[in-house]
């Protein structure tokens, strides 16, 4: 049953997210080609507004898309959870997890398909960066430029190669982490009777204070014995990241055990 559940939520939310990322992506090809403006073999005037301004159209489309996606897949929650659609949606014979679940792994799998959009939206906006303005050298080259100076740099010993794990575990772990934020938020801010939506976005910030400040507070004891040493600065971020990492994650599943808890015994629809 949890299978037919994803597929019909997948259903349900693909458009919006699917277009919002079509459009980004046509927006950086677009942008890149400001690349290739006479602006930049002559002394037109005006010409240079424009590029900036279709490179600022670029930048806020970035944060447009990952916040729009993220608002749309928590307003897409709320609705099917906890408003009239949430009479139909809660006598669907399948268990509370699994209502849940099915709720949880398409938010998470959009915020990494939009982050995935951005970064690749900037690679094409920085790819045709460099074929408009260094015709000399190819975009390959530019690579294998770019790897081997990394190589010289070092960056590519093991303590880099533990930093960048450290960073990929972060990451997951922030997505699943994320995700939850939001669920978990409606799920506390839907018990506040007539005014659900300011109650989801006070939890919110609540619990995003507490959760920050006590990742810093954990973290402060491995940065007041580092902080004095720069051979240990790596091994002091690699630390910081996995100490966020593993917090993001009891967070996320204790914010996952509390939003089943509400959705199971105190569910609100009124």
């Amino acid at each position: 049953m949890l299978g037919k559940l994803l597929k019909y939520e997948w259903k349900a939310t693909w458009k919006i997210p699917t277009i919002l990322i079509g459009l980004l992506l046509i927006l950086s090809v677009l942008s890149g080609f400001s690349f290739a403006s006479p602006v930049w073999r002559s002394d037109m005037g005006g010409l240079d507004l424009l590029v900036i301004l279709v490179w600022m159209v670029f930048y806020f489309a970035l944060i447009g898309v990952s916040i729009g996606i993220t608002l749309y897949m928590a307003i897409h929650f709320y609705k099917t959870m906890f408003t009239d659609e949430g009479y139909l949606t809660h006598t669907l014979p399948v268990t509370s997890h699994q209502l849940l679940i099915s709720k949880i792994l398409p938010m998470m799998a959009w915020s990494a398909i939009a982050s995935l959009g951005i970064i690749v939206s900037v690679a094409i906006f920085g790819g045709m960066a460099v074929i408009f303005l260094v015709p000399d050298m190819s975009l390959m080259e530019v690579i294998k430029e770019g790897f081997r100076l990394f190589e010289q740099e070092g960056l590519f010993d093991i303590g880099y190669a533990a930093l960048g794990i450290s960073l990929l575990f972060l990451v997951i772990a922030e997505l699943f982490s994320g995700t939850m934020m939001i669920v978990g938020s409606i799920s506390v801010g839907q018990m506040v009777g007539k005014h659900k939506i300011l109650g989801s976005i006070g939890a919110y910030f609540a619990i995003n204070t507490v959760v920050q400040m006590g990742i810093s507070f954990i973290s402060m004891p491995i940065m007041f014995t580092s902080i004095n040493s720069a051979d240990h600065v790596f091994k002091f971020i690699t630390s910081s990241w996995w100490i966020m990492s593993i917090a993001s994650i009891l967070v996320a599943v204790g914010l996952y055990f509390l939003s089943e808890y509400l959705i199971r015994r105190k569910l609100n629809l009124d």
